[in-house]
């Protein structure tokens, strides 16, 4: 559900004391984004917020919270210091296309002139036809990657320009292995993801399946171990079973809770195998960021992350496309209002997975020059500098600010 303000929106109560000498007046931008909340778009706009007062584009922050699970600890500090409301006639609004659904026009278009750019992400071919209509009530949109820009652009004629998610994740360095219930000489092999994203899409069973097959019974644990990061399993009791019990039949460490970014930081940086078999991506930031942090990474070759993972940085995997079935989707009850039943979507090739698992696990050095390529590839693209830089082009030269 959307909260209610005058504006149609609940405002965050900590935003509403900005100190009164910052000026609105010149380049700047509205953002309007559930800020605290856990998603991976409210992180993405978090990120480019930064990454636009880096780039010396003002920022006034509008909390807009429409339903979705919330922690006070997302919520940067440095923002506290930022105006807050619409003052600008630039609005770049974080609320996804099922999203701004909810949004009522009057709050979307509460002024004149005001030009609406949607952040958007998306993970499947096609947009259900219940959500074309949103495209219509924005000027332009920006996507994380050439996927999702491809998948829009079908349904308009306005602007749809690829702006990628800062990736500079932080790192808490006090915690070690031992924090995390992770054995101190096994090669740690991590998956991450969010089970509000569905368990369909992400696919966490089938990196268990590669795992089992790519280690020895008893091996496990000792020489290589599965460790798995999930957050908003507890909403789904029925996958929460079938997720441990698998999990737990190659002996691997699960992780169900909400971790600080710099807590999740320091796992991903302590791990050296990231594996991903997801069936789509609209960007895939648990694989950038395991990329970032130097680590060999396997990964479906589908969709947003094919924009940083190539055969030189990384193990992309082969898939065949597959239907979205009911069967999938069982596990999110509601999931089929976003993922219909019939559109496309990838199937990893889980024998090559696990053949390229076994590989990197059994060989160091292999692992170390991946990851010294992978690191590259994310601090060279994806730096808040850099990524603040395009964004602050597109905005003057587009003439829209």
């Amino acid at each position: 559900m959307i909260g209610t303000s005058s504006e149609g929106g609940r405002a965050h109560d900590e935003l509403s004391a900005a100190p009164a000498d910052l000026t609105t007046t010149g380049l700047g931008v509205n953002a309007i984004a559930s800020l605290s909340s856990t998603t991976g778009l409210s992180e993405a706009a978090r990120r480019t917020i930064s990454a636009l007062l880096a780039a010396g584009i003002k920022v006034s922050l509008e909390d807009y919270d429409y339903g979705a699970p919330r922690e006070a600890n997302r919520f940067p500090p440095s923002f506290s210091f930022l105006p807050t409301g619409r003052p600008f006639d630039i609005d770049l609004c974080f609320l996804n296309i099922n999203e701004i659904a909810l949004v009522p026009e009057k709050y979307l278009r509460a002024t004149r002139p005001r030009y609406v750019i949607g952040s958007w992400f998306w993970e499947l071919p096609a947009v259900p036809g219940r959500f074309q209509s949103q495209i219509r009530r924005v000027d332009e949109i920006w996507t994380a990657s050439r996927f999702v820009r491809d998948v829009f652009q079908h349904y308009t004629d306005r602007p749809v320009r690829v702006l990628p998610c800062v990736v500079e994740p932080s790192l808490d360095a006090s915690r070690t292995r031992r924090d995390f219930g992770i054995p101190a000489g096994a090669v740690v092999c991590l998956f991450s993801f969010d089970a509000n994203s569905t368990l369909a899409r992400k696919n966490p069973r089938a990196v268990i399946e590669a795992f089992r097959r790519a280690v020895p019974r008893a091996a496990r644990g000792d020489s290589a171990i599965l460790v798995m990061k999930s957050i908003n399993l507890h909403n789904y009791p029925e996958a929460r079973h079938f997720l441990e019990h698998d999990l737990a039949s190659v002996g691997g460490v699960f992780i169900d809770d909400d971790l600080t970014p710099g807590e999740m930081g320091a796992l991903v940086a302590m791990s050296d195998i990231y594996v991903s078999l997801h069936r789509s991506e609209g960007f895939g930031l648990g694989m950038a960021e395991a990329m970032y942090f130097g680590k060999a990474v396997i990964g479906t070759a589908y969709s947003g992350n094919t924009d940083f993972m190539s055969a030189a940085n990384s193990c992309p995997i082969g898939y065949r496309l597959v239907e979205v079935s009911p069967a999938e989707l069982r596990l999110n009850p509601g999931a089929e209002n976003v993922y219909e039943y019939g559109q496309l979507w990838a199937e990893p090739d889980i024998d090559e997975a696990s053949t390229r698992l076994r590989f990197l696990i059994a060989n160091p050095e292999a692992r170390k020059r991946i990851g010294a390529r992978a690191r590259r590839t994310i601090v060279e693209r994806y730096g808040a500098s850099t990524v603040g830089r395009t964004m602050s082009e597109v905005l003057r030269e587009g003439n829209i600010l």
